[in-house]
């Protein structure tokens, strides 16, 4: 068999930091590397070409301890004889990876990190057994290396001259009994009374001696000093060695090492209080016991970590602490479990009050072993881990059942796709978390990858067998799957799973992400998966008996089975399956099928599920505030019983007397909030609530708090350990640096909560933190030129949102002449980190930015926001130094506005990595990664401390192209002059220093795809959507812009390459609208491209011809698709997903009420009415008097009119609703770049979007609400890149760009914002679409060009200069009314009302939607609404 060939990666396309870059090696290789430069030795780099293309690297020859140059050079030798061999042709640059040069090794790891991924073939490696166990030695560079490396990394501020350092030594001791190394490294001192790292390394000695004296070490030393005699303190840890390791593992980055110092880093994490903590809370508070098996925390070190859940009634949240770990022992199931129970009993938790235990093992599967052990100690405890698990237990028992061809065949499908193959089919049906092992693939899938897979295979069914047909005739393996391919058996039981699944789907994507706020929703859920599954193949009668008595003979019985089982919702279309293949006697046998694949996963569902549906349900009415409680009221003594709540009458009575009195209670609270207006308190804080005015004797208290000790999913275990690990109470801080008492905003206390405190407070294992009250409100600046801080921060719209979710300040550094620095002497100079008031917001984190013009003000400093790109000037007196984390850092901000969390990563990443600082801990995981790195900050940003990241020697220069101030959101091009005919002559104009891109592209391992096509610049942002190549920062919001703008002669404003030009050339195919300049030809084609094109007429461009492309101007052959990703992703803002509806079955849909705002001339309801939807309301907002007439006459006034959108309240929505659908687009007339006068978003008509999302947000559904709810927004294309950024920002999602020009003769690109499902799919014709202009004419009429130009409100805007569309008779006439309104898809005299004149039709129309694109953007509603009878 022929060797794959060898794919050469893009490196310009990874955008992957530094750090990361170190992570994904370590991850790969099992290594413990810090930074690039480490890996220069060669080693790393063989075992990878080992690893992509196996047997390529003698891996005995490889030098691992390599540190000498000569066997690097050895190590280099060996890589570069493997890319020989391999034809690879690059240059590997030997001496700059050896002398550890950062940006060398990191240009070079990730083209390496590129080629791997580009070229392996997915099969197991072990990268330790295949060096043999050899450990790979990180290159240790001379002190000279490691200062030149350094400063080649980081700039160090040249005011700051150096002094003698002082690392921590144990004489101190002899001084300061309570100083100690820290665990933090020797640049630190522990002191053991504060429990406190202080940063001794400046002034050592003297540090100590004036710690020592401070009042805060006094009444810290007293006060632990205090528990010491009360014998709360203790020097031994309560914990077992192996939670100390653990611990470490996951949170020690420090490099001390010994015994002493993780025990005191384990006691400054797990915090001063404990365990008492924890012993208190279960003594009064029913909790959960969280068992983790087989944690792997190093070689051959494995153990079972536990952890105790509860709910917090102070900080109405489910809280998690960590209680111990145990040492794993092979082959000794009870002992571990005994060990668990002991740990219970060594700590001397409460057993009355273990309600709840799970368990899991290292695949994430459910153990119930441990758990039975536990009801030793309670009998009563329940066992919920199958509650979490039930999906993908009942699927794999469902599966098991099928048949053994179909089995066979997911088999043999999946052991050909994990070898060498080119299929993108094959490829995107397995993903990278399949992997080959004992077990068959479809029995380790979780129960979403295996409905993904059988949908999947289905949409690619016919693809796949025209593969396997076509694949060569010896290959044995392709001629079985073919076979079963083209078995109409196998395919109707894949349709069989499509359908039978969605249960089990459904539930299981409830779970994902799921909160406290959906937990009623997921348990309410669980409790209608066995009677949904029984429904399907039992008698009523029997299925209502087996969800009482759970008897499995009832399943098998066949008596009990419907007369035509399985099959009934999808037996139709099964059935025409199996006839079409004249096969329709294999129907009976996949009944059968069906059968025992019900059987099979309803027991399962059974087995697994902890408590009756009838209790599930119970409790999901209970703890939803919103539910009435009729149910749970008669169902107290099951839930008092089961739950071990109740154990006399007397406690079922007073049970449910205290659910009465709730009732009644909440029946006043609805009746009040319902007066007031206000919206109902989040589920946690509504039972913390509630919970602070029962008596701690109550009943239902303890059943209310036990069932908020249910674990809430996801319970991956990192993200788990993360929560409970947190934070202790270590205080780390610089004396010489740190603020006094007065000035300081982070009190310390040693009370468990502040009840009735205004401040926020954060509670870290048993000791509050006391943070600066902050109101949090939705991330929704409603005046881009409004003053946004207290401090006259006036704001600029200099910069759009950046790219690929980095700041612009992280991007490239501008290298030019540096401008004059801030010298008011009031510090926050250029590039420094700081913390503003932004008005609305919490302190918001920013870096401090050059003033633009000659002199600023003194005082005022201009500062760039993270998350969002924007600037403000603020006076120095509004900024704080970003060292005040714990000051500033708002918990509540961090938590509910993912802006804020966008920033607070941004900026934290720009900080590590000027202090050198890595989180690959995190393993690629963004959210691990992101608690790192706040951890790292409160924490004090240790080693370096806020020195790391002071401001770097930070230039910038306006005439920089690289800078972020080019950037301007409204940039225009120079004008150009036209060649429309060839006689024409050139003008010459200079060319700007593109030439430069030939010679670079030249250089060794540079191509095209590294250069910016439009100025040379090899900073990329993105790929060129139609050309290989790439766009800087600045040329790509030139190109979102302008490449929709059109002249008067119907020709892009600007050339399609570059987006610029004075010159250009037209081409002649009437269907195209495009153009390109002179020095795109002569540079990108070859000198002298454009005079030779002027003698060439008639002339048709390279989109249209892509064959004549030549040179380095090559057309992708994707370009269509990449222009719609290009669209679609260019806001550079990344937002929470839309929440997703379920399909609503045929039986439970109901009619449409829609809202339709800026109506129109009625598109939306002809649609509508055209899917066939039945429609019962359909309430629109317009003030054109003739758009109205043309709604009331077409559709015989079944549309009610409201006129304004502004007069519209929440009391009229009341009155109207609820609806299911809103759709607008508001007037496009100021946001059209096309309008020199346009006034923008916030100005004249563009404010009526604002009016559009008013009405949006008092539309949506409250979160426990699950009615469908869809919304859909329009507007131009041509719109600033600042205004389309803004709109993104309030609707919380970017565009999708739908061009009508695929469904119609007209060309009409339009971004549309909305939920609706599917929305991103593309567009395409169907066979009633008219997509040429002559299916639009009438009879005796001919269109001279196919498509015809963007129709507006202006007449001129329908063809060009001199340009024909249509002849009668031999000669030109114009378009007719009726043959405009057959072009946007309208039936024919649609706008004949009133003896309207053409002008004022042509008008309409201009401001209307394309009913095509409408149709394909709102078909998907079907499945979620009623339709007519005869659809």
């Amino acid at each position: 068999m022929a060797c794959p060939e060898v794919v050469t990666p893009d490196s310009f396309h990874d955008k992957s930091s530094r750090l990361y870059v170190v992570s994904w090696f370590n991850k790969l290789l099992k290594t413990n590397f810090k930074d690039v430069w480490e890996m220069g030795s060669g080693a790393c780099h063989c075992q990878i070409m080992d690893c992509t293309f196996p047997g390529s690297v003698d891996l005995s020859k490889v030098r691992f301890d390599a540190q000498s140059e000569e066997d690097c050079k050895h190590n280099f030798s060996l890589l570069q004889d493997a890319f020989n061999k391999k034809g690879i042709a690059k240059t590997i640059p030997v001496d700059d990876l050896i002398k550890g040069d950062s940006k060398s090794n990191y240009v070079f790891l990730k083209w390496f990190k590129g080629l791997h991924t580009a070229n392996t073939q997915n099969k197991v490696y072990d990268p330790v057994t295949a060096r043999n166990s050899h450990e790979i030695s990180p290159l240790l560079l001379s002190p000279q290396s490691r200062n030149s490396n350094l400063k080649s990394r980081t700039k160090t501020n040249h005011n700051v001259t150096p002094t003698n350092t002082f690392p921590y030594t144990e004489s101190w001791t002899d001084d300061f009994n309570w100083a100690g190394p820290s665990p933090l490294g020797e640049q630190y001192t522990f002191c053991s009374s504060c429990h406190a790292n202080l940063h001794t390394i400046k002034k050592g000695h003297v540090a100590l001696k004036r710690h020592a004296k401070s009042d805060k070490h006094k009444k810290r030393a007293q006060t632990f000093q205090n528990r010491d005699q009360q014998g709360q303190v203790s020097e031994l840890l309560p914990c077992s060695d192996a939670a100390v390791r653990f611990i470490c593992n996951h949170c020690y980055t420090g490099s001390a090492k010994g015994e002493q110092v993780a025990k005191r880093f384990v006691r400054c994490k797990l915090g001063s209080e404990y365990p008492n903590n924890i012993i208190s809370v279960c003594q009064h508070t029913p909790y959960c016991v969280y068992v983790y098996e087989g944690v792997t925390i190093g070689k051959d070190d494995i153990v079972s970590v536990v952890l105790v859940g509860y709910f917090d009634i102070e900080a109405s949240s489910h809280c998690i602490q960590f209680l111990d770990a145990l040492q794993s022992v092979d082959g000794s199931g009870d002992q571990a479990v005994a060990a668990v129970v002991q740990t219970l009993k060594k700590f001397d938790l409460s057993t009355d009050n273990l309600a709840v235990a799970v368990c899991f093992r290292s695949n994430g599967e459910a153990s119930e072993q441990i758990c039975s052990h536990l009801r030793e100690l309670n009998p009563n405890i329940l066992a919920l881990g199958g509650l979490y698990t039930v999906a993908d237990a009942a699927c794999q028992a469902g599966v098991k059942e099928l048949s053994k061809q179909t089995q066979e065949f997911m088999l043999e499908l999946h052991a050909y796709s994990s070898r060498c193959t080119k299929n993108d089919n094959l490829k995107a049906l397995f993903g990278s978390e399949i992997s080959e092992n004992s077990k068959p693939f479809y029995l380790n899938a979780s129960c979403l990858r295996f409905c993904q897979f059988v949908t999947q295979i289905l949409g690619m069914w016919a693809d796949l067998t025209l593969y396997f047909n076509s694949c060569h005739k010896d290959d044995e393996k392709a001629k079985l799957i073919y076979s079963q391919l083209k078995d109409p058996r196998v395919k109707a039981t894949f349709m069989f799973l499509e359908q039978a699944l969605k249960p089990l789907e459904k539930y299981q994507r409830e779970t994902q992400g799921a909160s406290w706020a959906t937990m009623p929703l997921i348990l309410k859920k669980a409790s209608t998966l066995l009677s949904t599954y029984t429904s399907y193949f039992l008698e009523p009668h029997a299925a209502t008996r087996y969800l009482r008595e759970h008897n499995p003979q009832i399943l098998k019985n066949k008596k009990f089975h419907l007369s035509s089982y399985c099959l009934n919702k999808h037996r139709s279309v099964v059935e025409d399956l199996l006839k079409a293949s004249e096969a329709a006697d294999n129907l009976s046998q996949l009944q059968e099928e069906a059968l025992l694949f019900y059987i099979a996963l309803t027991g399962c569902i059974a087995e697994k599920l902890p408590l009756s549906d009838t209790v599930l349900k119970s409790i999901a009415q209970l703890l939803n505030p919103q539910d009435k409680l009729k149910e749970a009221k008669a169902a107290a003594e099951e839930l008092g019983t089961e739950l071990g709540v109740c154990s006399s009458p007397e406690e079922v009575k007073q049970l449910k007397r205290e659910i009465h009195e709730y009732q009644l209670a909440e029946e006043d609270e609805s009746e009040e909030e319902a007066k007031d207006n206000t919206a109902p308190a989040p589920l946690e804080k509504h039972w913390s609530r509630v919970l602070k005015d029962t008596k701690p004797n109550s009943v239902f208290r303890k059943l209310v708090l036990t069932l908020l000790s249910f674990p809430c999913p996801p319970l991956d275990a990192q993200q788990v350990f993360a929560q409970a690990l947190q934070n202790g109470d270590s205080v780390i801080f610089s004396e010489s640096e740190s603020l006094s008492e007065s000035e300081c905003d982070v009190t310390f206390d040693n009370s468990i909560s502040h009840k009735d405190s205004q401040a926020h407070t954060i509670e870290i294992k048993g000791l509050s933190v006391t943070l600066k009250p902050c109101e949090v409100r939705l991330l929704k600046i409603k005046n881009l030129r409004e003053v946004l801080s207290g401090r006259n921060g006036i704001l600029s719209k200099e910069s759009n949102v950046a790219l690929d979710g980095q700041s612009p300040s992280n991007t490239s550094t501008p290298r030019k002449k540096q401008r004059k620095q801030y010298q008011d002497g009031k510090g926050f100079l250029t590039g420094e980190l700081v913390w503003g008031k932004v008005k609305g917001f919490s302190m918001w984190p920013g870096m401090v930015m050059a003033w633009k013009s000659k002199s600023p003000p003194p005082g005022m400093r201009r500062v760039e926001w993270f998350g969002d790109g924007m600037f403000s000037e603020v006076g120095t007196d509004g900024l704080l130094p970003f060292s005040a984390f714990t000051r500033c850092f708002c918990k509540n901000s961090f938590t509910s506005l993912p802006s804020y969390r966008d920033a607070i990563y941004e900026i934290i990443e720009l900080a590590g990595e000027r202090c050198g600082k890595s989180f690959a801990q995190a393993d690629g995981n963004k959210e691990q990664e992101l608690k790192l790195m706040v951890n790292w900050a409160l924490e004090g940003f240790l080693p370096t401390g806020p020195q790391g990241f002071a401001s770097p020697d930070f230039q910038d220069s306006p005439s920089c192209p690289d800078s972020p101030e080019s950037s301007l959101s409204d940039y225009q091009p120079t004008p150009k002059r036209k060649y429309v005919h060839k006689n024409k002559t050139a003008a010459s104009v200079p060319t700007p220093d593109r030439n430069s891109i030939i010679k670079k592209i030249k250089e060794k391992g540079k191509t095209i795809e590294d250069f910016c096509l439009s100025c040379a610049s090899p900073e990329i942002t993105v790929a060129h959507p139609l050309f290989e190549g790439g766009l800087c920062l600045k040329c790509k919001l030139n190109f979102s812009e302008t490449l929709y703008r059109y002249d008067d002669d119907g020709y892009q404003s600007y050339c399609t390459v570059c987006c610029s030009g004075s010159e250009v050339i037209l081409c002649s195919n009437d269907s195209c609208c495009r153009c390109f300049c002179k020095n795109c030809l002569d540079i990108l084609v070859a000198e002298g491209t454009f005079d030779k094109l002027k003698e060439v007429d008639p002339w048709n461009c390279y989109i249209c011809s892509p064959a004549q492309c030549k040179g380095n101007l090559k057309l992708r052959p994707d370009w269509s698709v990449k222009v719609q990703d290009f669209f679609a992703n260019d806001s550079a803002m990344q937002f929470e997903p839309h929440r997703v509806y379920p399909f609503i079955t045929a039986d439970q849909r109901r009619p449409l009420r829609v809202l339709s705002l800026f109506d129109g001339i009625a598109t939306g309801y002809l649609v509508l009415k055209e899917l066939g939807f039945k429609i019962e309301r359909y309430i629109a907002s317009e003030i054109c008097d003739n758009s109205i007439a043309v709604g009331m006459i077409k559709h015989e006034g079944k549309i009610e009119y409201v006129n304004d959108v502004r007069a519209i309240t929440r009391k009229h929505l009341v009155e109207w609703g609820p609806f299911d659908l809103l759709i607008g687009g508001s007037p496009c007339n100021d946001l059209s770049m096309v309008n020199p006068q346009r006034k923008g978003l916030f100005e004249g008509t563009g404010r009526l979007f604002f009016e559009f999302y008013r009405i949006l947000t008092m539309l949506k559904p409250r979160e426990d609400d699950n009615r469908p709810f869809f919304w859909l927004f329009e507007n131009v294309v041509f719109m600033s890149a600042s205004d389309k950024s803004d709109i993104c920002r309030f609707l919380e999602c970017n565009p999708v760009l739908v061009d009508a020009v695929k469904v119609s003769p007209a060309r009409r690109a339009r971004y549309f914002w909305g939920n609706i499902p599917g929305m991103h799919r593309p567009i395409t014709s169907s066979l009633a679409d008219k997509v040429i202009l002559q299916d639009c004419l009438e009879i005796g009429r001919k269109a001279m060009i196919e498509k015809v130009r963007t129709i507006t409100t202006k007449t001129s805007s329908l063809k060009k200069k001199g340009e024909v569309l249509v002849t009668m008779n031999g000669e030109e006439d114009n378009l007719w009314s009726t043959e405009m309104e057959q072009i946007f898809g309208f039936p024919k005299h649609y706008t004949d009302v009133n003896n309207m004149s053409r002008t004022h039709r042509a008008k309409l129309l201009g401001k209307s939607w394309s009913v095509p694109v409408i149709r394909h953007l709102l078909a998907p509603l079907k499945d979620y609404f009623e339709c007519e009878s005869k659809q």
